[in-house]
């Protein structure tokens, strides 16, 4: 996320291990990357730019197992001029995390629509809310 955009939201499926492997192939290389070389100034939430100005971009992640692993700390290296490694990172300050009040705010919204009684519906329903994510709210 940024002040002005998403990424895609990736739903790991149930019972599926994550490792830093797979998240790097499968999350950072894809989502992360399509979302970071985006340049469209308007459109959905989901389809313009991350930033204005790309070289703004600083990427960083909180200390979960699968974001710390030397494979995707080297591909982060890689790939993100100004990337915060894990000794960088700052712990739980909220001003730094803005995520987690994302987060809130979609749990919310889910939790406002209709009880979905299958998985593959509450999955329709957290991709529904978080495309409808207001711009303004980033």
């Amino acid at each position: 996320m940024s002040h002005r955009a998403l990424s895609e939201l990736h739903i790991i499926p149930p019972k599926q291990m994550t490792n830093g492997a797979h998240y790097r192939d499968n999350i950072l290389a894809k989502t992360c990357s399509d979302a970071t070389n985006r340049t469209a100034n308007t459109g959905s939430i989901l389809e313009r730019s991350m930033l204005a100005d790309m070289s703004d971009l600083l990427f960083m992640q909180d200390g979960a197992p699968h974001h710390t692993s030397n494979l995707k700390q080297r591909w982060c290296v890689e790939h993100f001029p100004r990337f915060w490694k894990k000794v960088e990172w700052p712990g739980n300050s909220p001003h730094l995390n803005p995520i987690e009040n994302l987060w809130s705010i979609l749990k919310d919204r889910v939790g406002q629509m209709a009880n979905a009684t299958k998985l593959e519906d509450l999955i329709l329903q957290v991709k529904s809310a978080w495309t409808d994510i207001d711009p303004d709210i980033l």
